[in-house]
């Protein structure tokens, strides 16, 4: 029963530390960079939302966003 438990234990912090390094949800990421396009308009392109939810999809809060216009956004690591 304690290696049973062990194992249960180990499992889920392995679970929880890849969940914690994986990217948004495409609804996530659609949020956020809808957020991105209002707040920065002028600068948030067709391109540029379509970079924003390829980043926040795959690096989540890793995404880092450049302050050019139009804004670019790339992974951090």
């Amino acid at each position: 029963m304690r290696h049973a438990l062990q194992t249960f234990m180990l499992t889920s912090f392995f679970g929880l530390a890849l969940a914690a390094c994986g990217g948004y949800s495409p609804e996530e990421a659609q949020t956020k960079c809808d957020l991105e396009r209002t707040a920065k308009a002028s600068c948030v392109n067709d391109a540029a939302y379509q970079q924003c939810l390829s980043c926040f999809e795959q690096c989540g809060d890793t995404c880092a966003i450049a302050e050019s216009c139009p804004i670019q956004y790339i992974c951090s690591e």
